[in-house]
């Protein structure tokens, strides 16, 4: 009980985050119908700089990757591509052991930052594809984690199969369902082993502010290496999930 009491408050500013969330893509989706319907009326609506919105009325998790922003600097364009080096080390630091599905995971964190590297090095109609790949690999890298945590007994194969097929079409989506199974199975694991809870702990911080920064970025692109951080928040708050895949190790 006391556990739960301690914890009680992560938990709920998780929930609260979710709320939050999902009450701004409900707030775009209602501002992109009416754009939508302006549009029928024959009166093109503009944005606050006077580009036209994207007509897809779509909550932001559904509709996928937006136009691509960032790297408005030769600056922001460096630190993007060094903030890409701790994928790398995250993968070095999954215990990989004779487990297939860990070296899967470890091979997904490396996928992951090769997509990143080559979308902050692009330019011109290539970097929407590698922009859209980026968003892929971090979904597949969600769903391999999935595998990695979870015993032969209770691995979701089926589940894991048609996230993978549905990953280039619904990264956010895939992502995101993934991302807080392995938040729960984090967490009751946190509450019935002590020692897990420090780590339990900075997981959900690191967590909580990249998952900030990630939509902080994608609301303000013109706030300099706001992505960056999310690089290096991202990579650290997944690193911490190795004590999931640890037990897996044989």
């Amino acid at each position: 009980m006391a556990a739960a009491a301690i914890m009680a408050p992560g938990v709920l500013l998780k929930c609260a985050t979710t709320v939050g969330v999902f009450l701004v893509a409900l707030k775009r989706q209602r501002r992109s119908k009416r754009v939508h319907e302006s549009r029928e009326d024959g009166v093109p609506a503009t944005t606050e700089v006077g580009q036209s919105e994207d007509p897809d009325h779509r909550p932001p998790i559904l509709a996928g990757p937006r136009p691509c922003m960032g790297d408005l600097s030769a600056m922001e364009t460096v630190v993007n591509l060094v903030t890409c080096v701790p994928y790398f080390r995250m993968a070095r630091s999954v215990p990989v052991g004779v487990s297939v599905w860990n070296r899967l995971f470890s091979l997904s964190c490396t996928f992951t930052g090769v997509c990143a590297f080559l979308y902050h090095l692009s330019t011109g109609k290539i970097r929407n594809f590698f922009r859209r790949l980026d968003y892929t690999a971090v979904a597949l890298s969600a769903v391999s984690l999935t595998c990695a945590r979870t015993t032969e007994a209770t691995r979701p194969l089926f589940a894991a199969a048609l996230s993978a097929v549905l990953a280039p079409f619904q990264p956010l989506l895939v992502a995101g369902a993934h991302m807080i199974s392995t938040e729960v199975a984090f967490l009751r694991r946190a509450l019935s082993d002590p020692k897990l809870r420090e780590t339990h702990f900075r997981h959900t911080c690191s967590g909580l502010l990249g998952f900030a920064l990630f939509y902080g970025d994608d609301w303000f692109p013109q706030v300099p290496y706001l992505h960056a951080a999310w690089h290096v928040l991202s990579a650290h708050a997944t690193s911490l999930t190795g004590c999931l895949v640890q037990s897996q190790v044989a």
